[in-house]
């Protein structure tokens, strides 16, 4: 039986497209990473989630940092945030590769996607806040035990889904923790790099992460991730939010009519 070459030409595409959408909205490259790799490739759905979270290990640390060179990144809150979830998302992981039905996952992805596009748009149109206090920005026992529960929630999230834990690391950020866009980005990006590489791991131990093909798109992403987030630093909060809930949406519908 002849091998079938992937084409290395494809792979970095997808790299250069997903540091470009990791940069400017701070979410999973799960988010260009599956879709892409299931498309193109014929990736099966957990390979696919699995390669993308390996590929998350790398991409969000850069973007990350990036943004905590403009102040846009909360460490302490990131920190208990990670714990949790880096916890949750060996849960998730082993309960995706044992129970959880590829075209299940697809549709979870889905959904995810959808929502947070909604999400961003309703941000866009509420009028701004002036000097809003960040929550939990003092890490008490209290507030170490909120968001380390949160985390665990969104870890299992990150473990069965792979775009889950990205998209709601920065949904809770910005919903729940009223976080500015900017800020949250950078916070969820770090506390991904953190998580993807927990979630890895379990998605490794099935056999279910392709480490070559994520080592190409790992390393395109990185230039277009900083170029990303350099840009995105620059750029009003309004229309970040409506730049971030677009891409969302029109991710989202692709995978709709897709599955």
């Amino acid at each position: 039986m002849t091998e079938i070459m992937i084409p290395l030409e494809i792979e970095i595409l997808i790299g250069l497209a997903t540091g470009l959408v990791v940069g400017i909205t701070g979410a999973s490259g799960v988010l260009l990473v599956v879709p892409l790799l299931t498309m193109l490739l014929k990736f099966s759905m957990h390979t696919a989630v699995g390669t993308s979270l390996f590929v998350d290990v790398i991409t969000p640390l850069v973007v990350a940092f990036t943004y905590y060179r403009h102040g846009n990144v909360n460490l302490k809150a990131a920190l208990w945030l990670a714990i949790g979830a880096i916890l949750g998302a060996q849960a998730g992981a082993l309960v995706a590769n044992q129970f959880v039905p590829s075209e299940l996952m697809s549709k979870g992805f889905t959904l995810f996607m959808l929502i947070m596009a909604l999400s961003m748009w309703i941000k866009s149109l509420r009028p701004k806040k002036e000097n809003v206090k960040v929550r939990l920005s003092e890490m008490n026992h209290k507030n170490r035990l909120i968001t380390l529960g949160i985390g665990l929630l969104l870890g299992v999230n990150s473990g069965l889904f792979g775009a889950g834990g990205g998209m709601m690391f920065l949904l809770v950020l910005l919903v729940i923790l009223k976080y500015p866009t900017h800020l949250a980005i950078g916070t969820s990006s770090l506390i991904m790099a953190m998580t993807a590489a927990s979630g890895t791991v379990g998605y490794a131990l099935q056999g279910n992460v392709d480490f070559r093909t994520g080592a190409v798109i790992a390393v395109a992403a990185v230039g277009s991730g900083l170029l990303g987030a350099r840009l995105v630093n620059k750029v009003n909060e309004k229309i970040l939010n409506r730049i971030v809930g677009t891409i969302f949406a029109v991710i989202g519908v692709i995978m709709y009519f897709i599955q």
